[in-house]
């Protein structure tokens, strides 16, 4: 086998023999990524910041208690598929949302933590969370979705358990004073509804009216009694006595003298029967009788009414005192329960109350688990696409291909020569 030694001249000669190859291939390639960067939409970035703290405190004895996750569980909850799901709901409400694995890629979490020998150690850990896409002001909703997300989500799984005692009779408490609230409500709207001063007036005057009837009831029946006996008594009285008196005389001398003096026949003297006259007229005690007799009746019946009204009134206040007596005892007892209530609900209030405060000192001295260090903004500069990048990557990358395509134009240039032309037409070898 020949040796052959390559000169380096000969590949600039065969570079500077091809360069236009290299130069169109260089600027195709600058321009393409030229074309493409521009086209291609502006993406921004912004970031979020949360140190987390551990979760410890101070419990009883003195000892301090806790739990530190690994780096990679932190990770795990800040991507977490269903934290993703209700951060995309909330920042898109409407339209199409963008899918779990989308946001997965669109987010980059990074954390930090201080060199320690010993893991779970008691140090923060400084969780930063950056969010790409290409509408700066949804990302920046975004981000500060997924911080509030994160947060409500995950405050209590890194709080100790003096903090998480706290919740639990802050959320009781809270329960118990709204249900203090709405029972004294609903005692103040029964109340209203139901006045129980109103009521007890009401008893009192009715109780008062049906006492007033009854002795005026009574009063009258013994009235009435003596009026009839009265009026029997009258009554007898009156069959006995006759209603006109008959009154007997005689014809007066000087009516006989002028009786005489006309010289009447012994016919006419015997035709009368006797000389004796009668005259009738009223009997006075009669009347008088009668007309006792007749007040009399009138004042019965008069009596007898009133009887009547007095008994018609009587048992309507009878039966309105009897209904109002059972509604004063039903909303007594209404009032009864709902003060029975109230306070053992106020009991619990104040049972609770005491509770809260001691929760209340003991999460003061535990440190929030979570705390917003740096808040997401608005991106004003984009972060892509690099132009400068993709035009200094393309530059290279056409000049790589512009040497490969000069050096194969060369080399395509270089067996063309080596070849032998072709025979002119006739001449070809010598046939036998």
């Amino acid at each position: 086998m020949e040796e052959y030694e390559v000169d380096l001249r000969d590949y600039v000669r065969v570079l500077w023999k091809e360069k236009w190859i290299v130069i169109v291939t260089f600027l195709v390639a600058v321009g393409t990524a030229l074309g493409i960067s521009y086209r291609l939409p502006k993406h921004y970035r912004t970031e979020t910041a949360l140190l987390i703290l551990p979760p410890l405190a101070r419990e009883v004895g003195g000892e301090v208690a806790g739990t530190v996750y690994s780096p990679e569980t932190y990770k795990s909850l800040a991507l977490a598929s269903d934290l993703l799901q209700e951060v995309a709901a909330k920042v898109y409400p409407k339209g199409e949302r963008p899918s779990v694995l989308e946001l997965q890629d669109r987010i980059k979490v990074e954390i930090e933590q201080t060199t320690a020998k010993e893991f779970p150690g008691r140090f923060p850990l400084y969780l930063r969370v950056s969010f790409t896409g290409t509408d700066p002001e949804r990302l920046q909703q975004l981000a500060q979705a997924w911080t509030e997300g994160f947060t409500a989500r995950n405050a209590q799984l890194f709080m100790s358990r003096a903090a998480q005692s706290y919740e639990y009779i802050k959320e009781n408490f809270d329960e118990v004073e709204e249900e203090l609230l709405a029972k004294e409500e609903e005692k103040r709207r029964y109340q209203q509804e139901n006045p129980l001063e109103v009521l007890q007036a009401e008893v009192a005057v009715l109780q008062t009216d049906y006492k007033t009837y009854l002795d005026q009831l009574e009063e009258k029946r013994r009235e009435l009694a003596s009026k009839e006996a009265t009026l029997a008594a009258l009554k007898e009285a009156l069959a006995q006595e006759p209603e006109y008196l008959t009154l007997e005389r005689t014809v007066s001398n000087e009516a006989l003298w002028n009786f005489l003096a006309q010289r009447a026949t012994p016919e006419e003297l015997s035709s009368l029967p006797s000389l004796t006259l009668e005259d009738q007229q009223l009997n006075s005690v009669y009347l008088n009788l009668r007309s006792q007799f007749a007040s009399t009746q009138v004042a019965v019946k008069t009596l007898q009414e009133e009887i009547a009204y007095l008994e018609s009134a009587l048992s309507t206040t009878l039966a309105e005192l009897k209904e109002k007596q059972a509604r004063l005892v039903e909303v007594q007892a209404e009032l009864e329960r709902l003060d029975r209530e109230i306070s053992v609900l106020k009991s619990s209030y104040t049972s609770l109350a005491g509770k809260l405060q001691e929760a209340r000192i003991a999460k003061a001295e535990t440190a929030e688990p979570i705390r917003v260090v740096e808040a997401p903004v608005v991106p004003e500069c984009p972060v892509g696409p690099n132009k400068k990048m993709n035009v200094a990557v393309a530059g290279v990358l056409g000049l790589f291909v512009g040497v490969l395509l000069a050096f194969f134009a060369h080399y395509l240039g270089s067996e063309g020569e080596k070849s032998p032309p072709p025979p002119p037409p006739g001449e070809g070898p010598d046939r036998a």
